[in-house]
């Protein structure tokens, strides 16, 4: 649908407008580099495609949703326990409004897809979610469940298991890079360590 050379133009327009990014994933080292160079040209790919697809069909990028994690989590205990007198309104305690969906808001609407994307998760996936937001186990419970040996593996668990479930209901929101001037400060690991972990839900056989 896109021509190849086009996205490569865009490919190239994206280092032109990070200058500094190169450097500063260098600086932490060499697999951390390449993987955070893969990650952010990949978007920028999606990004360019989706622009171009959004302007040859007539809508806005605007107007597709995708689902935050926070909202996600906030939905899950009514959806597991099928709970329908769930509030209009979602506090996730945060300054403003999550965005609303395609589906106008319409909570119904979306505790249904957030139903049909948990059960096409595997078994292991859909028991963790359903002990952690439907059971209220804390990790340490969850851990020794299911025999992880620490709470730090059921929160890793649990994390990948609800990126698997929103990667089936629409995917994470693309975002575009903030270039910066290296600082004193190492944030890059951090981006580092997501990247890691997406990459490993990305590998994972569905």
């Amino acid at each position: 649908m896109v021509e190849l050379e086009d996205i490569k133009q865009s490919l190239y327009e994206w280092f032109i407008e990070h200058p500094n990014k190169l450097d500063e994933w260098e600086a932490i080292g060499k697999r951390d580099a390449k993987n955070l160079i893969y990650r952010s040209l990949r978007n920028q790919a999606l990004d360019y495609c989706q622009k171009w697809k959004a302007k040859s069909v007539g809508y806005e990028v605007s107007d597709l949703f995708y689902y935050a994690p926070e909202v996600v989590e906030a939905m899950l205990p009514a959806v597991l326990r099928h709970d329908l007198t769930i509030t209009p309104q979602l506090n996730l305690g945060g300054s403003s409004t999550p965005t609303a969906p395609s589906e106008g808001g319409n909570l119904m609407a979306m505790m249904i897809e957030i139903d049909w994307g948990y059960w096409k998760l595997s078994k292991d996936d859909r028991r963790i979610i359903f002990l952690r937001h439907a059971e209220s186990m804390d990790y340490k419970e969850i851990s020794n469940v299911l025999s992880l040996g620490s709470e730090d593996a059921a929160r890793m668990r649990t994390k990948r298991a609800l990126n698997r479930l929103i990667n089936k209901i629409g995917g994470h929101k693309p975002y575009r890079d903030e270039d910066s001037t290296p600082t004193g400060e190492e944030v890059a690991p951090v981006e580092a360590e997501s990247l890691e972990e997406g990459d490993e839900h990305n590998n994972t056989d569905e």
